[in-house]
């Protein structure tokens, strides 16, 4: 049975790695200045500069381009997870960024580890806060 090109849209998209977004100028932006989708129910208002994830799948051996309108990010698992949603209404979820665009970024990821550590432990030590953030952006360049 052959498969439409539209068919192929609504698939789901593997886990994206090695990502970075860029603005219709090809400069690099944060996912951050999308908004925020906190339910599936919620409707996003106005218009905005389109946006684009660039990345790979499957280890590398496929690229990703897709206009991506909002994120979010889940908190609850056993390690935080973050999506931008697609122009054809699919998440992609986000893994490892591409290493030029994780200072562009950094700030946002910091901030949702923090909040994971903080939702499974509300009474961490700051140290303890500190040194779990510092080990899990050991990889990270400063």
């Amino acid at each position: 049975m052959a498969s439409s090109d539209d068919e192929a849209e609504t698939l789901p998209v593997p886990p994206v790695s090695n990502y970075h977004f860029v603005d219709h100028k090809e400069e690099p932006i944060s996912f951050s200045i999308l908004p925020i989708k906190w339910d599936e129910g919620e409707r996003l208002e106005g218009s905005q500069e389109p946006v684009f994830l660039h990345g790979t799948v499957d280890n590398g051996l496929q690229k990703v381009y897709k206009q991506v309108t909002a994120w979010r990010f889940n908190i609850s698992g056993s390690k935080p997870e973050i999506s931008v949603l697609s122009k054809e209404n699919v998440w992609i979820t986000l893994q490892k960024p591409r290493k030029s665009f994780e200072d562009t970024i950094r700030t946002i990821l910091i901030t949702v580890h923090c909040l994971h550590a903080l939702k499974r432990n509300p009474d961490t030590s700051s140290k303890s806060l500190w040194d779990l953030l510092a080990k899990t952006f050991s990889l990270y360049e400063v």
